[in-house]
Formats: structure tokens, sequence, C-alpha cells
């Protein structure tokens, strides 16, 4: 994993040397500022460069706002807000370290004017960031937080069947969604599906379930409601076997389907052909056969086992939340701050990280 560490430089230097030596020894590729060459290029440019070349971005924050260049520059961001805003453009983690406000700090490290860095600070709070006060507990908790970090998997939006789902219309068209998306099953390891404003119908859940399945990549399907708050996680093939028990037809629909569609690689061009089974397995068309799933559906009707245990983040030091993580019993945790999931955490991956930097310790 490469890292882009950020932070002011000379009061945070021994910290930005002491945590660059632990995660070196810890096998992590790490950019810094101040060992750049001589480059053709002003540093806020080459700063915010080099963060989007990296895998994760990770800022210490204490005092200082930090230098704010004149060019260019009409938000009046400082460098260090720079790289971090620059993270925020990628779809990659953005892990943060505040110093703790009541630890001790030389005055001519801080600010003589704090309002921009108390602004600052005040924004990365709400991003459920960690805290530190020394060099040494600095470094403990940004590793537990990397290894949590690279041991996680995000749920990957599923913005399927959006046509058949915003009005009656039926007809070819409205399986289309449904094939642009199947990459999507084959490449994440869970996908996120959002119950409400638009419904879900349980014909169409059971084909995406069915597919994943086949597909075999997919650990999970993750339910949001209408706020993106979690519901639950439960792998494709407990969904499907859940929906054929409560309604058999789909079991039958499907299979008649797959019969006519055998090779998996050929089921995307297809798939305007499974609601003409659905209707024939149901005896009446589909969008009157067709039941919308609802929250009380997934969390209590069908009896879905859950794939994974849940954590609450929000408040714990990072070795705390790896301990918390390693104590549940399931193969993923959902970690949740305020009721939105943050990520799926391999328990077994994390437990040989763990394992893995004891060893390297010892």
């Amino acid at each position: 994993m490469k890292v882009y560490l950020s932070s002011t430089y000379a009061d945070l230097k021994q910290h930005r040397a002491t945590l660059a030596r632990a995660l070196r020894k810890a096998q992590y590729d790490v950019v810094m500022m101040e060992e750049y060459v001589a480059r053709d290029a002003r540093v806020e440019f080459a700063c915010t460069g080099d963060v989007v070349a990296c895998d994760t971005y990770l800022g210490l924050f204490a005092w200082r706002h930090g230098c704010v260049p004149e060019d260019n520059n009409v938000a009046r961001l400082s460098v260090t807000e720079m790289e971090y805003e620059a993270a925020g453009t990628k779809p990659m983690p953005r892990v943060t370290f505040l110093l703790e406000d009541t630890a001790r700090w030389p005055a001519e490290r801080k600010d003589e004017d704090l309002t921009r860095i108390q602004s600052l600070r005040a924004h990365l709070k709400k991003q459920c960031s960690g805290y530190f006060r020394s060099t040494g507990e600095l470094a403990v908790e940004v590793l537990a937080a990397l290894r949590v970090l690279e041991t996680s998997a995000m749920a990957k939006r599923l913005a399927a069947v959006q046509e058949i789902l915003r009005a009656q219309e039926l007809g070819p068209s409205y399986m289309l969604n449904i094939r642009d998306q199947l990459h999507t099953l084959g490449d994440h390891s869970f996908v996120e599906l959002q119950l409400g404003p638009t419904p879900w119908w349980n014909s169409r859940l059971y084909l995406v379930a069915a597919l994943a399945q086949e597909l075999g990549s997919v650990q999970g399907i993750v339910f949001v409601n209408d706020q993106g708050q979690y519901v639950k996680a439960s792998t494709p093939a407990e969904i499907r076997r859940r929906l054929g028990q409560r309604w058999p037809a789909l079991d039958a629909a499907y299979a008649a389907f797959r019969s006519e569609v055998p090779n998996l690689l050929e089921v995307g061009p297809a798939l305007w052909r499974y609601p003409m089974h659905v209707s024939a397995a149901l005896g009446q068309p589909e969008e009157l056969g067709r039941h919308v799933l609802s929250v009380h559906d997934i969390v209590d009707e069908l009896g879905l086992a859950s794939a994974a245990e849940i954590v609450d983040v929000e408040g714990k030091g990072q070795r705390f939340l790896q301990r918390e993580i390693l104590g549940r019993r399931s193969s993923y945790v959902a970690l949740l701050l305020g009721e939105r999931l943050q990520g799926l955490v391999d328990r077994s991956k994390l437990a040989e990280r763990v394992a893995q930097a004891v060893l390297a310790d010892n």
C-alpha cells in the first residue's frame, strides 16, 4: 500500500519521522514532501499530484493551519488542506489523526490566530478522525488503522433496474440496467442495494442474488434504507434461498431462464427474457404478481441470516477497534458510524495482518 503522509512540517517534524520509520518497517510505501527531489513544479501542485498517485491519504493535524499559496487560491486553502481535498477527488481512503485537544503542546508550535485550524479540526472531527498525544502512541494507532483499512471492502452501489422501478412500463428495455451492471457483480466483494425511495421487487432481487451467486466473487449484498442507513448484509446464496422459500415460483422462473441461456457469458444480452419466465411461473404478469420488498421484509419477514456482525466505530481508538473486530465471530464485520456503513472488514485477513506485525516485531 502506497501512503501519502500529509501534515504541516515544522511543528510535526518528529512525528512524521517516527511514523515514517514505523510504516516502512511494516512494509508500507511512504511518500513524504521532505523527501522530494528537486523538480520544476510549485510545491502545492507537486503535493496534490503525488496525493492522487497514492492508495491512501494519511493526514496529521495539530495546531497549525499551514502555508497558504497566494496564486490561484481563491478559497485560501493551505497546502495541507489542498492535499486533503485532492485525496477527496479520488476514490481513496482518507485516514486522519488529530492531536488531542487537551494534549500539552508548545505555544511556538501553534498559530497565533487559531481560527482557521480550529475550523479545520472541527470539520475533521466529524469524519471519525483518530487522536494522538505522543509520537509512539500515534505510530501504534496509525498502524492499527491501516491494518483495518486494508482488510476492509466497501459496498459498491448497485443502481440497477431503475427504469422499471420508476414506472410501470414494461418491455425489453427495463432489463438494461441490470445487464449494464453485471460487471459490478463480478468486480466487487460487496454490492449495496437501497430499499427506497424507488422500490425493489422480489423477482428482481432474486435475479441479482442468483447471478451474484453464480459469478462467485460477491461475498455479500448490503441493504440500506432510503436514508442510506445500514439495514443488513447477507450472502447471495442465503438471499436466493429465502426468496425461493417465500415465493417458490421465483426458483422455477430462474431455472427456466437459465435452461434457455445455459452459458453464463450470454446471460447479459438475454436478460430481457427473464420477466417472461417470471410471468409464466406466477401465472400472471410480473408487475401484478411481484412483491415490493421493505426494510421489514429484509430484517424480519424473510429470516435472512446476517453475513456480518456490527461494530460502531464512533469514539473508539484504533487499537480498541481492532480488538473489538477480532473478538467477533462472523467472517465479516460491518463498521458503522451514525448508522452508516464505513466498510466491511474481513476478520480472518485482519487477524493475519496482526499476526504478521507481531512476528515482525519479535
